[in-house]
């Protein structure tokens, strides 16, 4: 009797151990992203993330990082591509947070040191112009609320080790990679016919990881990912207001860093032939 007494006793101090660690495991895990993004330094796996704490874990991270980046200046679509999703075992994008001081104009100089595991991509950002965009259903009124379309060249972090693959929770917990993005000149959106039909090409200087894509791949079309992210941010109570930067995803494949500068050049927007964002790693 005395030792099935005992067995309970350490049986019920497991169960109270464990409740105390997954307590704490959003709070300590957050603080260690954190240190992880500010430090430049390689984020260790975490196993038993759950989609619930990796949302827990990226709003600690954005609020930390919020102090010296800046607040919230616009929101990112990330894995919009159905293939990486079905890869990933998600049905959906990722929702990331941009903060101030990750927007970067162009012609932008960025230091190779000033991030872990980073990488570039061709994106599209736009911005809105009023609060009629959380009201917005069809593709008309969603576009009457955008008020540029800006050429974007992201350039996100990763974070965890490139030897191993990462999965949709790992990635939501670094807030998807946000660390900079590289804006060029505005284009009016009472300028663009349809954002459908745009394309770009993306190359470093010496001609090397030339990489092309069409915002046609954006789930089908931009403003599909535009009235995604809506939804997205009107179900966690977060109303886009005027002036929100919304990326629409990627429309190139994963370009390496390396010495040198990479410059976008986009067709299709507007009245222009081309119009370009570039920056300069170093």
């Amino acid at each position: 009797m005395k030792f099935k007494f005992t067995i309970l006793i350490f049986a019920a101090a497991l169960v109270t151990i464990f409740f105390m660690r997954q307590e704490n495991f959003v709070p300590r895990t957050s603080l260690d992203i954190y240190h992880n993004f500010i430090d430049k330094t390689e984020a260790d796996a975490i196993p038993g993330l759950t989609v619930q704490s990796a949302l827990e874990i990226q709003k600690h991270v954005v609020y930390a990082l919020s102090e010296n980046w800046g607040g919230i200046a616009g929101y990112k679509a990330a894995i919009t591509n159905p293939s990486t999703q079905e890869k990933m075992g998600i049905k959906e994008p990722l929702l990331g947070i941009f903060l101030n001081k990750m927007l970067l104009d162009s012609p932008a100089s960025i230091n190779i040191s000033d991030a872990t595991h980073p990488f570039a991509e061709a994106d599209l950002l736009v911005r809105i112009k009023d609060s009629s965009i959380n009201e917005a259903q069809t593709d008309e009124e969603i576009l009457a609320a955008i008020d540029q379309v800006i050429p974007f060249i992201e350039v996100p972090d990763r974070l965890f080790s490139t030897k191993n693959p990462l999965n949709a929770d790992m990635l939501t917990a670094i807030n998807t990679g946000a660390r900079y993005g590289v804006m060029g000149d505005p284009i009016p959106m009472t300028a663009i016919d349809t954002l459908n039909f745009c394309q770009v090409g993306i190359v470093y200087e010496d001609r090397s990881h030339l990489q092309t894509g069409a915002c046609s791949s954006l789930m089908g079309n931009p403003v599909n990912v535009i009235r995604w992210l809506k939804n997205k941010l009107l179900a966690l109570n977060y109303p886009l207001k005027p002036g929100s930067y919304l990326s629409l995803g990627s429309l190139t494949s994963p370009i390496p860093i390396k010495k040198g500068r990479l410059t976008a050049i986009y067709t299709g927007l507007g009245t222009q032939p081309h119009v370009s964002v570039n920056v300069t790693f170093k």
